[in-house]
């Protein structure tokens, strides 16, 4: 058996509830899994994700209702003077209803999974390397600027000598 072979093996025999015995696989779902880790640590956890796949979709629904709240209160503003209490209550339950609506539909939980599952791979900086590279950034706009300065400074000098004035 070719090494492929066998990782596509192990793959298929580890997902729940294929060649389990009854009930077995519906305890994986409510474990927390591991996702391996390529630096000898225990690795991140997959049910962790999903913590941020919910708060991606209460921060959408707060957007959604500031959104829908100056949409109401502009539309309503057109006809009359709006009702400021009614707006926003409108607004909140069209909010929660759309954050909702997208967090049962697969294609838009899937892309939020993904996008949170890739921004869980990302080797942040830690604080030492992102003070050195702020450092690095201020002196050398520093430089710059200096390098600038000089340049005009000079052919604002030459130019003054060629017009004379």
């Amino acid at each position: 058996m070719s090494t492929e072979e066998k990782l596509e093996s192990d793959k298929t025999s580890d997902l729940p509830g294929e060649g389990d015995a009854e009930g077995e696989g519906d305890e994986l779902a409510t474990a927390e899994l591991e996702e391996p880790s390529d630096e000898g640590g225990s690795g991140k956890k997959m049910i962790g994700l999903d913590r941020w796949v919910q708060l991606g979709f209460m921060v959408a629904a707060i957007l959604f209702v500031w959104v829908y709240d100056h949409l109401i209160t502009a539309i309503w503003y057109a006809f009359a003077d709006p009702n400021e209490a009614l707006a926003t209550a409108g607004a909140v339950v069209a909010g929660l209803v759309t954050a909702v609506v997208l967090y049962g539909n697969k294609s838009a939980h899937g892309l939020v999974f993904g996008v949170t599952e890739e921004l869980s791979k990302v080797t942040w900086p830690t604080r030492k390397e992102t003070s050195s590279s702020t450092l690095v950034v201020v002196v050398t706009s520093i430089v710059a600027a200096l390098v600038l300065f000089l340049f005009d400074s000079v052919w604002s000098t030459v130019t003054d000598l060629v017009y004379k004035v």
